[in-house]
């Protein structure tokens, strides 16, 4: 008799399956195909001439007797110690599995990888790198027993240092391997498969299956990888963006330079025009005014650049229609009675406040580009310059910078942030955003404006209630800025407990007030509607954002989705804002704005949260929902811009940014990947839904195709764009040309229309004007569009309308003499040629 309390004791007779280690090259794992384990190059890597790709994961070496001596104990094949082997798992996909906290770092924890193994063939590693493949061949190759590597090169001169070695090759600021996860975000296309033998083993059936068991994820396991970035410069003078600028999804499209090549070669006329080309191409305004000095501003000066009583109102109306209702900065009836004030007393400038003068300045520039400028000059007694809006930003600016103020009150804060906003309408100082910001964030928290003024006395119910606005206002824009350019945000929620401000209208509150008015519901339209419902999700996005944005993304795919639940749920919380009256057009353009801009805020975020894994959603099964994720919040932000493209200029103008720009180009590389065979089932791909829904691609493209419509009305006004506009058109061409490949004649022949159409444009419109440089219009006073169509063979494709219309406020580039990180990446000469073809 067996005691029943010995059961629990008694070994288990039933057969455990083996779980052996996964000893195949990581080619033969990710195409599935049996490996001899032939050390240093496999017979397979060597049959298909890529030698260089045949590499094992960490443990392998000392763990195959066949390929090194069996007098070699284990721990001289490698520098780790044997019962540290399975540490770290890296799957198919290069993403490293920490399966246990204290995990040793390897190859894939540190952005490194085989490209940079191949890189550095030609000379010995760096000292750095201590636990990846390259010290791992080092050390085999050192010892007496192992085996040289017969395609090592021989050593070339001095090596190089890091930075140089990495950042010293020109253009190749987008695939830096030690930047980046070289398996997830730079996993290298895969060759051809090769014919399977005619007979597969049962023995090869079940190896095939454990490693498949082996490598699949699962949501709770520990993720650790590197967003993609862009690093640019040598030695000491780089420059850095981070995974939210669009630029970096551009290396996802690794055919667009011989594709904007041969449309290059086969157009002519795009030679004949360069010069005229190149003068758009840099800027519209880089003569004049950017580079034109003037004299530090005084008083007098600045009260003699303002215009007529009647452009200011309007523009002043403009701004509060559609800038502060989502920046809350000012008090609208303080501030509407200061203007009054210096109305009535500008003939007599050492009564006028210079600080207000800069404020109205700025104000008046924020609004420039919403107003019609027909019904501006007008209202105005002299001409209105083209750049006049740009005069007020670079003035006000200089008298800022030589104001030194030192310990700024609220007037100040609101210069800054006015100042900061007026830049991104007219797209300058663009890649400063991040450091404004977080000086303007420093400052406001050396002044208090952090805490609740709640806790003090001595501040007036108004005033506490203007802390409020300035301080959240602050938040948000540092935040918006951070996810634009890729960086971490300056600030995050457990760092304050300043309060939301209430949701009042502004005549509830004055100066005067000694009781805070009731706040009320979320529901009711109110001037402080829009950033009352922002608060609510500021945590999370702001989580989203560092998360994102550090140097490894260190998670479980879980908390992803826990993050995306948690954006998804704030979409059902936006109110319905009801009008009382259907009549009012401002309320009504107030509401439409707010809905837009609060879904499209909250798409941006699930947009950077899931772009690292749906870019692997076709090698590795879990990320299925992030490709699913991104492609509704991308659909969002443009089907979003559609429709208020269609209600409002403002309100088009309004909602572009730089979520249009990421919005599009993750659209084009959805759509691009497409016809990449998928390595798990249709059920979970993520491109399952484009093989399946007829039609999908059309209205796709519909989209994609309105925005760049669009963004060529922004870019006519900006201080540069033409660039980025012969860009995406050249993207949305090799995209349509994957698509639809029998009409891809046609479609290279439209980014040539585009360009000229664009160029004419922006000449017909300033032929009178002194900063696009002489000789007037060039080569443009003639219609080359019609020069380019009448050319036989070519059919026209758009309308050659050159009406253009006002551009908006969110979106800009880098004015001139600024380091551009995606000026210097994809210079046009560099990657397509198209404007600077010889």
């Amino acid at each position: 008799m067996v005691d029943v309390q010995d059961i629990g004791h008694m070994p288990d007779e039933r057969p455990k399956k083996r779980r052996r280690r996964t000893m195949a090259c990581q080619p033969c794992r990710s195409r599935k195909l049996r490996c001899d384990r032939e050390y240093p190059t496999c017979s397979r890597c060597l049959k298909s001439r890529t030698p260089s790709k045949c590499l094992y994961e960490d443990g392998f070496l000392w763990q195959q007797p066949a390929t090194v001596g069996a007098s070699i104990p284990p721990e001289q094949g490698s520098t780790v110690p044997q019962n540290d082997l399975a540490i770290q798992t890296p799957t198919d996909s290069g993403l490293t599995v920490s399966t246990r906290p204290d995990a040793l770092v390897s190859t894939s924890n540190l952005g490194l990888g085989p490209a940079l193994d191949a890189r550095l063939q030609n000379g010995p590693p760096e000292p750095q790198y201590e636990n990846g493949h390259e010290n791992i061949h080092q050390n085999h190759q050192s010892h007496p027993h192992s085996h040289p590597h017969p395609h090592k090169g021989k050593h070339s001169g001095r090596e190089r240092g890091f930075l140089e070695t990495v950042l010293g090759a020109p253009k190749a600021a987008v695939n830096q391997e030690p930047y980046v996860n070289t398996g997830l975000l730079q996993r290298q296309k895969r060759s051809a498969p090769e014919p399977e033998l005619p007979f597969t083993s049962q023995a090869d059936r079940e190896d095939i299956n454990e490693i498949d068991d082996e490598d699949a994820l699962s949501p709770s396991q520990q993720l650790d990888i590197s967003p993609r970035i862009m690093m640019r410069g040598r030695e000491t003078k780089t420059r850095y963006s981070g995974s939210g600028i669009y630029a970096n999804l551009v290396a996802q499209f690794p055919d667009i330079r011989p594709f904007a090549e041969e449309i290059r070669v086969t157009n002519p006329i795009l030679s004949q025009v360069r010069p005229d080309l190149v003068r758009v191409k840099k800027g519209l305004w880089k003569r004049v005014p950017l580079n034109e000095p003037f004299p530090e501003p005084t008083t007098a000066s600045l009260i003699a650049l303002l215009p007529s009583r009647g452009v200011v109102d309007e523009l002043i109306g403009l701004y509060l229609t559609y800038i502060e209702c989502q920046h809350r900065i000012l008090h609208a009836p303080s501030f509407l009675r200061e203007v009054d004030q210096f109305f009535a007393m500008m003939d007599n400038p050492s009564n006028v406040s210079t600080a207000f003068l800069v404020q109205l300045l700025l104000v008046l520039a924020c609004a420039w580009n919403l107003a019609d400028i027909g019904s501006l000059q007008e209202k105005s007694p002299t001409p209105l310059k083209c750049y006049t809006g740009i005069e007020w930003v670079l003035h006000a600016e200089k008298w800022i910078d030589s104001a030194h103020i030192k310990r700024p009150e609220i007037t100040a804060l609101r210069m800054y942030i006015l100042l900061i906003v007026a830049q991104n309408c007219f797209g300058t100082k663009r890649s400063k955003a991040w450091l404004s910001t977080g000086t303007l964030i420093r400052q406001a928290m050396l002044a208090g404006y952090h805490r609740d003024p709640n806790k003090y006395a001595r501040i007036s119910v108004f005033n506490k209630e203007m802390r409020r606005r300035i301080w959240m206002t602050i938040v948000e824009l540092d935040l918006q800025v951070a996810i634009d350019r890729g960086m971490p945000p300056n600030i995050q929620s457990t760092n304050y407990d300043t309060l939301p401000a209430l949701n009042i209208n502004d005549d509830e509150i004055h100066e005067g007030s000694t009781e805070a008015p009731k706040n009320r519901s979320p529901n009711e339209i109110t001037d402080c509607s829009f950033p009352t419902v922002m608060a609510r999700s500021l945590p999370i996005r702001l989580k989203a954002c560092q998360l994102m944005h550090s140097p490894r993304i260190s998670c479980r795919y879980e908390e992803i989705q826990r993050l995306d639940w948690e954006l998804s749920r704030q979409y059902t919380r936006i109110p319905s804002w009801v009008t009382s009256d259907p009549n009012d057009g401002v309320i009504q353009h107030k509401v439409t704005l707010w809905k837009a801009i609060i879904e499209t805020k909250l798409a941006q975020s699930l947009l950077s949260i899931h772009t690292p894994f749906a870019i692997e959603a076709n090698g590795e099964a879990l990320f299925a929902p992030s490709a699913r994720s991104r492609l509704e919040a991308a659909v969002t932000i443009l089907a979003t811009q559609k429709r208020l493209h269609e209600i409002s200029q403002p309100l088009s103008f309004c909602m572009l940014g730089e979520w249009t720009l990421q919005a599009y180009i993750s659209i084009c590389q959805l759509l691009y990947a497409t016809d990449e065979k998928p390595m798990h089932p249709p059920s979970t791909s993520s491109t399952f839904t484009f093989h399946t829904l007829t039609g999908l691609p059309d209205s796709l493209i519909s989209l994609v195709e309105t925005a760049l419509i669009a963004l060529e009305h922004r870019f006519h006004l900006v201080v540069k764009g033409a660039k980025d506009y012969f860009f995406l058109s050249t993207i949305v061409a090799l995209v349509k040309s994957r698509v639809w490949p029998a009409q891809s004649i046609m479609y290279k022949q439209q980014v040539v229309e585009r360009v000229l159409s664009f160029t004419q444009s922006l000449f017909s419109r300033h032929a009178t004007c002194e900063h696009l440089g002489a000789p007037g219009m060039g080569s443009f006073k003639d219609n080359q569009v019609a020069t380019f169509v009448a050319t036989p063979g070519m059919t026209t494709m758009l309308p050659t309308d050159f009406d253009g219309i006002l551009p908006p406020p969110n979106l800009g580039v880098t004015p001139p003499g600024e380091f551009d990180p995606f000026l210097d990446v994809f210079d046009w000469e560099d990657l397509t040629g198209i404007a600077l073809g010889n």
